[in-house]
């Protein structure tokens, strides 16, 4: 439908002045929207986030795995199980070797890096990235005190409120720090 402007005389339209644009009303709810709005596809808004969300998930378990400067065999099948179980899907051998170069390559800190792709992961998203780096922690058996810090570091840059972190690193048994201090 299209929208025109009218001159009007004591509040009475009498002739068209211009258009104004063109909109879409839903049938149901009668509600007017741009038309932009019949290019919205949930399908591919749904598979780019999932991608963001993998590629995240995927960069924050390697760089924290090469924190200590080494990444085991261990690291890489608690990376490999993660990410399985947190995607629904298996991670390509060779991608493990692509986002191993590329994690290495990437000069920022993990909080850095998630300082800027935070933003377009959802609630669960960053939840399941932060759970995703509390099992590469944990790969080895043990969390120590500079893993405890990166991952409250992650939770940081993953914009949690400190309650909310805490309750995920209780539920994962690492330690819990107080205040903003990590």
């Amino acid at each position: 439908m299209g929208v025109k402007r009218w001159f009007t005389l004591y509040w009475i339209p009498l002739f068209p002045t211009g258009d104004l644009g063109q909109y879409v009303e839903c049938q149901t709810c009668k509600g007017t929207y741009n038309e932009r709005v019949l290019q919205f596809d949930p399908k591919s808004d749904a598979e780019k986030f999932e991608a963001e969300f993998a590629i995240a998930a995927k960069r924050v378990m390697f760089k924290l795995a090469l924190a200590d400067g080494e990444i085991d065999e261990g690291e890489v099948r608690q990376i490999a199980q993660a990410f399985a179980n947190i995607t629904k899907r298996e991670i390509d051998p060779a991608d493990i070797a692509a986002e191993l170069e590329a994690a290495r390559d990437d000069t920022r800190t993990v909080a850095t890096y998630l300082r800027d792709v935070a933003p377009g992961l959802n609630d669960t998203g960053r939840e399941l990235v932060l759970r995703a780096a509390i099992a590469v922690a944990k790969a080895d058996g043990s969390v120590d005190d500079s893993e405890v810090a990166e991952l409250h570091a992650v939770a940081r840059a993953l914009e949690f409120p400190q309650a909310y972190a805490n309750g995920v690193f209780a539920e994962e048994g690492i330690a819990i720090m107080s205040g903003r201090a990590a």
